[in-house]
């Protein structure tokens, strides 16, 4: 009996010696990579959402200082009629304005003549900034690409035009300026994102 149970115990010992099978490393093995890799993918899209929303958020953070920047000049000047030759189409692809000092400033989207002013290859077409002539400045920052732009301007006709036909003005509203943008961040590591945007100004001033 003792030489029995002695040889029943060296067999467990030989068995629990033996470690994992073949078969069984294969099965962790696989479980291992299948977690490593569900794992890699959250990781990545997770990334790939962060990058996204920091580029829409930097895209409206563009487009604000942008619209900002010419509504603050539509609120503080006059609409340069003479420009237009008194009547402003609708819409315009230029928005022309007369400071306090008289000097014209203009508000373009720019060409293949004037994309040597962008900040960037990248940043082409740009929106443009002209006064009295100057050399045009960039208003939109590196990587943003002006897709669109658009201005409505009421009234349309030259509010100090005296008509005979209706013995008045022709218009007596103050002056409404309707901008309506597009803009793409074109920064690659960011991700393609394109934000529309739209704001309306009414002018401070009204002259005859």
């Amino acid at each position: 009996m003792i030489g029995a149970d002695s040889r029943l115990h060296g067999k467990r010992r030989v068995a629990d010696a033996r470690g994992f099978t073949l078969m069984e490393m294969v099965v962790v093995l696989g479980l291992f990579s299948l977690t490593v890799a569900t794992a890699s993918d959250i990781f990545i899209m997770s990334n790939r959402a962060q990058r996204k929303v920091f580029s829409m958020e930097r895209a409206q953070a563009d487009a604000r200082y942008t619209l900002e920047a010419m509504v603050r000049e539509i609120r503080n000047d006059l609409v340069d009629y003479q420009y237009y030759s008194g009547t402003v189409p609708l819409p315009a692809d230029s928005l022309a304005l007369i400071d306090e000092n008289s000097s014209q400033i203009v508000f373009e989207k720019s060409d293949a003549a004037t994309g040597q002013y962008c900040a960037d290859a990248d940043s082409q077409p740009c929106l443009l900034v002209t006064v009295d002539g100057s050399a045009p400045a960039p208003i939109t920052p590196k990587s943003v690409r002006l897709r669109n732009l658009k201005f409505y301007v009421a009234p349309y006709r030259d509010p100090s035009i005296y008509d005979a036909t209706i013995d008045g003005f022709v218009s007596n509203l103050q002056q409404r300026v309707t901008v309506v943008m597009v803009l793409e961040n074109t920064n690659q590591t960011e991700g393609l994102t394109i934000t529309s945007v739209q704001a309306t100004a009414a002018g401070r001033q009204f002259r005859r």
